[in-house]
């Protein structure tokens, strides 16, 4: 049986909840330069005001960052964690948004959770994938297509591998994380260029509509 993930990535995540937007913010200890990070999150802010229709399912919703972008594009939004804390913040931002008429809220792994087939008009996945072993992400994008609708969209945001993350991370393997506690971790992680995404979606039979990778993140568009 392949895990999905080093263990560590859940723990690590539940502590990191509460300083976890300092990672946007270009705050976290480790990080590239900050303005690197909001001129990404600027672009990719736009690619998410085009996303987002019907019934839509957040995996690995996080702290619900990118639901100020997207979120009134949607009827409903089913929002899945497998971090309690994680949960909490986003639950906060739900309401400090006033989303929580639309909102739910799912505590468990996307893998073992039963979702319908064909239940969902789009699926926004956020610094999901570059956790995943490369057998995990096959089933990961499997089960994806199972419970969206003909002509869904899908919404992947990650990190992405350029120059600058060059200078001080491996593409793979596993990394070093510090919280301001100065508790550490070793956690997995990939990260994404270009030849990446296409070999992704073309494996899995996604259509890009839009791609873009920075110098932190990179963000894809596509259809089923």
């Amino acid at each position: 049986m392949f895990e999905k993930t080093d263990q560590s990535s859940n723990t690590y995540y539940n502590e990191r909840a509460p300083e976890y937007d300092d990672i946007y913010l270009g705050k976290a200890l480790g990080a590239l330069d900050p303005s690197l990070y909001q001129k990404d999150i600027d672009t990719i802010g736009e690619l998410c005001r085009r996303f987002g229709c019907g019934r839509v399912v957040d995996i690995g919703c996080g702290t619900g960052f990118w639901l100020s972008y997207y979120a009134r594009n949607c009827e409903r939004i089913l929002l899945c964690d497998t971090s309690e804390n994680m949960l909490a913040q986003c639950e906060m931002r739900v309401k400090e948004l006033g989303l929580s008429s639309r909102c739910d809220f799912i505590k468990g792994d996307f893998f073992e959770y039963d979702f319908s087939e064909n239940s969902f008009n789009g699926c926004f996945v956020g610094f999901f994938i570059s956790h995943l072993f490369l057998e995990w992400e096959r089933r990961f994008f499997t089960k994806v297509r199972k419970i969206l609708k003909p002509c869904a969209r899908i919404m992947l945001i990650d990190s992405a591998w350029s120059g600058e993350r060059k200078k001080c991370r491996e593409k793979e393997g596993m990394q070093e994380r510090i919280l301001k506690n100065g508790r550490t971790f070793m956690v997995y992680k990939r990260y994404f260029d270009k030849s990446d995404m296409d070999e992704i979606f073309t494996s899995y039979g996604f259509t890009y509509e839009s791609l873009y990778i920075g110098d932190v993140f990179f963000a894809v568009l596509a259809h089923i």
